[in-house]
């Protein structure tokens, strides 16, 4: 099973998992305990998103998919893995705050 988790600067990062094995961008990931209800459970809540590509319905998935990031790192292990997670994680939240206006333009 494979989803897209996060879009960055128009590239998909798609996250799978294959035989217990956590996989992003075909790369394997050591991260702990992830199970296949728990990620069709997460591809039911994006998937189930009904709407045209808007900027509410990309900022409700991408809250999702933050969400779904979070519950990861805490069972990733090594800096790598950590360091991955987090900018994408970095990402998806910046996309949300900017829907919301809550970035302000550097001066």
């Amino acid at each position: 099973m494979e989803v897209c988790i996060a879009e960055l600067r128009g590239k998909q990062i798609l996250f799978a998992l294959r035989d217990g094995i956590v996989f992003l961008d075909e790369k394997p990931q050591p991260i702990k305990y992830v199970t296949e209800e728990e990620v069709e459970k997460f591809i039911d809540s994006v998937t189930g998103v009904s709407g045209d590509g808007t900027q509410g319905v990309q900022a409700l998935l991408n809250a999702r998919r933050a969400a779904f990031v979070v519950s990861l790192l805490g069972r990733a292990v090594g800096d790598d893995c950590v360091s991955e997670l987090t900018r994408i994680l970095d990402h998806l939240h910046y996309d949300v705050l900017e829907y919301l206006g809550k970035v302000e333009d550097p001066d």
